[in-house]
């Protein structure tokens, strides 16, 4: 009944199970992804190429802007505790973000994370440019603060349209997929 509440329409949109089972099953994806980070005293915006591989780890090239396109990298790992970077083979290891999953770098990656595995605090359906999208928020209350995630995926496929990460109550990243592809 909560959902039908949430939802707004006649029929209850796909669970957090659902949607768990769904990520922890796909086998991977291709995404363009235009990223905009908000550090306060500027806006910075990529856009990347990302390869997310279930069975393996996940790659991403830089297409934009400019001065960093072609730079590309190697994510592992299974989880957000467990997460390495690589910039071409260069591991980061001193290099870490203060605040995991949410720094254009790793914000895929956590997410997909809590898409397999944490269970959303709302989900509830909307209607834009015609599209009926699935939205779900996370959050995630720890020593350093709040993260809130929120994720529109479409209805009938689960797949991810856009994200928004906060820190705090302030937006720090949006995550949008200008294209997608099942692999």
């Amino acid at each position: 009944m909560m959902l039908l509440a949430l939802s707004g329409c006649g029929s209850a949109p796909a669970d957090g199970q659902t949607v768990r089972e769904h990520f922890e099953t796909l086998a991977g994806f291709e995404v363009e992804l235009k990223i905009l980070s908000d550090l306060g005293q500027s806006v910075l915006e990529y856009q990347v190429d990302y390869v997310y591989n279930r069975e393996d780890n996940d790659t991403f090239t830089i297409t934009a802007p400019e001065s960093l396109a072609g730079i590309g990298g190697t994510i592992a790992g299974t989880d957000n505790a467990s997460f390495t970077l690589q910039y071409d083979g260069l591991a980061l290891d001193d290099a870490m973000p203060q605040r995991i999953g949410l720094t254009p770098a790793d914000a895929l990656f956590c997410l997909m994370n809590d898409l397999r595995t944490a269970e959303p605090v709302q989900l509830w359906t909307e209607r834009a440019d015609g599209a009926s999208l699935l939205v779900l928020r996370y959050e995630q209350q720890d020593a350093d603060g709040k993260v809130e995630k929120q994720v529109w995926l479409t209805e009938d496929s689960l797949q991810p349209v856009c994200a928004e990460f906060s820190a705090d109550g302030t937006r720090v990243l949006q995550l949008l997929v200008t294209d997608y592809r099942q692999t």
